[in-house]
């Protein structure tokens, strides 16, 4: 259990957080449960938002020394200040505000190496918010879907996440339409999924690289048109299909290793549920048309970058060279 999990079920919170993480449904969870413990939202006089790399140390220690007004305590909730990648005397404030003065850091990216960092980890509650496993996210969807009075097969649940994504904010958004599209029926099936949720980006990167391998031209292309209709930038989907094709090479060569499937997962950073459709995806292509792909890919980013052409043409050109290579 999380420190800062006990703590709220104890109800004995300690004066500084720090919370980050890439899950930032989770970061927003518990920024919220500390937040509903320690202040009442009506309650103004108390309870002091800052937001954005603008603040200083000093704003915020002006505040923090303000005794709280017919409260037990001040509540301050500093979100994206920077503080924790940059050298700052933010530490050095704090240790001056008052027992009754509670200070919630919200961050996206930390340095641990800083010095603030360091100082709430000794004096405070340090809770780093990770991509959950595909376990954890099986049961949280089944919760999420019991307070409505439905259920969920596992099979059901791995199939949504193969199709938009392990992210939490987005499976929660999914899950609302399911919930909604279901109406009487208690159990989320199959079919309610290909019904509601469209598949967002990775998917469709996936399909898209499925038809590359079957030569495809129509349906990649139509693909294609799809991320744009999404408004998707066309040189973040050539990144994102530059992650695919190396999440595919490593595969190759990590199973070659003869590692499992778990393994795999972990050294490349992907749920484990989707490495044998990575596998089977792989071992469509020769490993020199993945290498052949990278570079293609390389060339018509520098040509983009140049002004030789436009990313919309880059990416096509990408599409239409590599369902051609036969190498």
């Amino acid at each position: 259990m999380l420190k800062l999990e006990s703590e709220l079920k104890d109800q004995q919170l300690s004066q500084y957080h720090l919370l980050y993480g890439e899950e930032w449904y989770m970061v927003r969870y518990y920024k919220n449960c500390i937040v509903r413990c320690l202040a009442q939202p009506e309650d103004e006089m108390n309870l002091n938002l800052f937001h954005g790399d603008k603040v200083t140390p000093s704003e915020i220690a002006d505040v923090g020394q303000i005794l709280p007004f017919m409260a037990p305590q001040r509540l301050i909730v500093v979100q994206d200040s920077g503080f924790f990648s940059k050298s700052n005397d933010m530490a050095k404030y704090l240790e001056s505000f008052p027992d009754t003065t509670y200070v919630v850091f919200v961050e996206r990216k930390i340095d641990k190496r800083n010095q603030l960092y360091k100082w709430i980890g000794k004096h405070g509650c340090v809770t780093e918010c990770a991509r959950q496993s595909e376990k954890m996210l099986k049961t949280w969807m089944a919760g999420y879907l019991k307070r409505y009075q439905k259920g969920i097969s596992s099979q059901t649940a791995e199939y949504l996440m193969e199709r938009v994504g392990t992210d939490m904010e987005t499976l929660s958004n999914e899950l609302d339409k399911l919930i909604a599209y279901t109406a009487d029926m208690d159990r989320i099936e199959m079919e309610s999924v290909d019904a509601v949720c469209t598949g967002l980006t990775t998917s469709r990167i996936f399909d898209m690289i499925d038809a590359v391998a079957s030569k495809q031209k129509q349906r990649a292309l139509s693909l294609y048109g799809d991320l744009l209709a999404n408004r998707e930038a066309p040189m973040a989907i050539l990144t994102l299909i530059s992650r695919h094709i190396n999440i595919l090479i490593q595969i190759r060569e990590l199973q070659a290793l003869g590692m499992s499937r778990s393994e795999m997962a972990k050294k490349i950073g992907i749920p484990p549920f989707t490495v044998p459709k990575y596998t089977s995806q792989a071992e469509r292509f020769k490993r020199s048309q993945l290498l052949s792909m990278l570079e293609k890919r390389a060339d018509l980013e520098e040509d983009f970058k140049s002004g030789k052409m436009t990313d919309q043409m880059a990416v096509e050109l990408f599409l239409l060279e590599s369902l051609f290579d036969d190498s």
